[in-house]
């Protein structure tokens, strides 16, 4: 499918689109790859247990380097799972919400415990509730269709906090379908808006655009993370530019394209 990362210039955005992608899966990307995409232990690809854990570590994910992120998730899973049982957390006493706190932080895979552990108890309890604590019975009641899980999710805001939030929804669903291996229709097609390190890549990019497409989402975050946040302001080439692989369409590039 065809993602275009704004609307002009459709053919240099498709040559862009193509190298980011391919520079990313690649690991070009100053050898990084999709963390996302690597295995709790024993934790089988696509089963529940895994989009389980796909989706409440989503709920932390917002502004996270995501590397450490994903390894403090598997880290966590593998010394405490409870934490990752849909059924655990949605009958967990009131009282004992405040235990869930140090138990997200031991491996900082919570930066902000207290409103990250009600958020992931609440989701626990919202997957029960809506899925019987399974993933996949929620997907098939929306027929594995991310508008419809989209629509589900914008009037359920209080139901699945975070979750439901425009760029983390969107973030969730495409990584259910690329990371857990689930067929979501129009997944692909799905918008969602920059991250800040997405914002700086698109700058040096001379891209005018406040929302995208899921695929490119982590690309460009990788790329204004690792790669054009080596460039110093002012400064007229990046640093960076000699192991980027979209340098040749940046302004801080070393072979600058036609525009």
């Amino acid at each position: 499918m065809t993602t275009k990362l704004s609307d002009g210039e459709p053919g240099r955005l498709a040559a862009l689109r193509q190298a980011l992608l391919e520079g990313y899966k690649t690991g070009r990307m100053w050898g990084h790859q999709r963390p996302s995409a690597i295995l709790p232990e024993e934790v089988e690809r696509g089963s529940d247990l895994h989009l389980i854990f796909l989706t409440l570590v989503m709920t932390v994910a917002a502004d996270r380097q995501p590397s450490q992120l994903w390894e403090a998730a598997r880290s966590t899973w593998a010394e405490d799972p409870a934490l990752f049982d849909p059924k655990y957390l949605a009958y967990l006493p009131p009282g004992d919400l405040k235990q869930l706190q140090p138990r997200l932080q031991k491996n900082r895979l919570a930066f902000k415990p207290r409103s990250e552990a009600t958020t992931w108890q609440r989701i626990g309890k919202a997957l029960v509730m809506r899925g019987g604590g399974s993933v996949k019975a929620l997907l098939d009641k929306y027929n594995y269709s991310a508008g419809e899980m989209m629509g589900m999710l914008k009037t359920s805001k209080t139901t699945f906090p975070v979750l439901a939030g425009e760029q983390t929804a969107p973030r969730w669903l495409y990584a259910l379908s690329v990371d857990g291996g689930i067929k979501l229709e129009g997944v692909e097609q799905l918008r969602l808006p920059l991250s800040e390190a997405g914002k700086m890549a698109l700058s040096g990019l001379q891209i005018n655009t406040s929302r995208f497409t899921a695929p490119v989402f982590d690309p460009l975050d990788t790329l204004g993370r690792l790669g054009c946040a080596q460039r110093q302001e002012g400064a007229a080439r990046c640093p960076a530019a000699g192991e980027c692989p979209v340098a040749e369409f940046c302004q801080f590039g070393s072979n600058l394209v036609d525009r």
